[in-house]
């Protein structure tokens, strides 16, 4: 069975706005299903109240907040009372980082990576910083960009507290094997591990209890949502933190929120479930059927068929970048290994990043250029931050024709 593309894209209404133009900046951000966009205009067009009171607008609201709570809960198998959904990954970190931060003391190490997202790297060096405690650095290889198992196996001891790494690198685009980091930290140590998923979620819904993660994090609004962050912490380790929520909400489940929920962005958060749901349905038919909810099973199904196709738009880029001298591809120049999303980042050698994004932009093709708050890895990379990289982003609704646009745009851009 093949991804069905062409229903794939009349998911998306915003992708024949302008059919002729390829949109491969999704890693900052992927166009919203149909099915989010559905409810966000119900919920502000007849619900837009206080949810949770008596009559109908009201009791309505609460409904669609619960039935998105809920039906993350499952599609991730967590608990709903393990689940904060807040701004974005930046402010969820930011305030985990506040709760664990207690904590933490002068003889307590925590494990950063120079590979992450800034959101997943500064907020704990910071706090470790103001407590005191002892940072280690898991650092990448310099050549690809890549993190080695054995190298972390040297850096866990029982001093270790918390350990921070990306499920999958915004530049690098290698995911890393959580499941296998998580069993050796806990296997060498008593430390909890977070797990920051925002460039791995848009191309993989994980189990998360499969995983053994102590903490997970990714952004919906680079999954086809609305501008939130879903963030899951243990409830165990969660009852031993302190609360970051006003004190009368303690016992509400809003442990990590230290605001108000937005509440039309929250109840639009179902849509994006909805529309793994219909891909679902379109694809396999009455198998493990269950209209509305997204059980782990069924996210194990599509990623089957999104991965193949994905890997598919990928390969003849990755193998354009890595046989051209005129650049330098970051990370692996294959997908063989079944852990490459296409998450494309290059450094132009003959010419400045900005340059060579500025006319593949100027070719109708939507890429980008910069650090992609991942500066800490270009600078460790020897590449100049401030200019940084061209970064092409693929997910599953891009089509193996827009490949071959990008393709031109970037021969052209880079050779002449």
């Amino acid at each position: 069975m093949k991804l069905d593309i062409e229903f794939v894209r009349k998911q998306f209404n915003q992708l024949h706005d302008n059919p002729e133009f390829v949109f491969c900046s999704n890693a900052g951000g992927s166009y919203v299903a149909n099915q989010v966009n559905t409810l966000m205009n119900h919920y502000n067009s007849h619900t837009r109240v206080q949810p949770y009171e008596r009559y109908a607008p009201s009791s309505q609201a609460g409904e669609a907040m619960d039935r998105a709570i809920e039906g993350w809960a499952e599609a991730l198998n967590i608990s709903a009372n393990e689940l904060t959904i807040g701004p974005s990954t930046s402010m969820n970190t930011y305030v985990m980082a506040q709760a664990i931060g207690v904590d933490l003391g002068a003889t307590d190490e925590i494990i950063v990576t120079n590979q992450d997202h800034e959101a997943n790297s500064g907020v704990w060096r910071r706090k470790a910083e103001e407590k005191g405690a002892k940072i280690r650095e898991w650092k990448v290889d310099l050549e690809n960009g890549l993190l080695n198992l054995q190298q972390l196996d040297s850096l866990v001891n029982e001093n270790t507290k918390w350990v921070f790494f990306a499920h999958c690198s915004n530049i690098v685009g290698t995911s890393n094997p959580a499941s296998e980091i998580t069993r050796r930290v806990k296997q060498n140590s008593n430390a909890k591990v977070f797990v920051d998923a925002v460039a791995h979620a848009p191309h993989h819904i994980c189990d998360l209890k499969a995983l053994g993660v102590d903490g997970y994090a990714f952004s919906l609004y680079k999954v086809y949502g609305p501008h939130q962050g879903l963030m899951y912490l243990n409830r165990e380790i969660a009852s031993n933190l302190t609360p970051q929520c006003h004190y009368f909400n303690i016992g509400d489940g809003k442990l990590f929120n230290p605001a108000g929920p937005q509440h039309a962005q929250v109840a639009a958060c179902a849509g994006v479930l909805d529309y793994f749901d219909a891909l679902h349905q379109h694809h396999f038919k009455d198998t493990l059927r269950a209209p509305q909810r997204m059980a782990p099973q069924k996210m194990t199904q599509l990623h089957s068929l999104i991965s193949a196709h994905e890997t598919e738009l990928a390969a003849p880029i990755l193998d354009f970048l890595g046989n051209n001298d005129k650049v330098r591809l970051l990370g692996k120049n294959h997908t063989r290994d079944n852990d490459r999303v296409p998450t494309i980042a290059f450094q132009p050698l003959k010419q400045s990043a900005r340059a060579v994004s500025t006319k593949i932009q100027d070719m109708g093709i939507g890429c980008e250029s910069g650090h992609f708050y991942a500066h800490r890895l270009l600078t460790d990379l020897g590449i100049n931050a401030d200019d940084g990289v061209v970064r092409v982003s693929l997910v599953h609704y891009n089509s193996t024709e827009e490949v071959e646009k990008i393709l031109m745009a970037l021969e052209r851009a880079i050779n002449h």
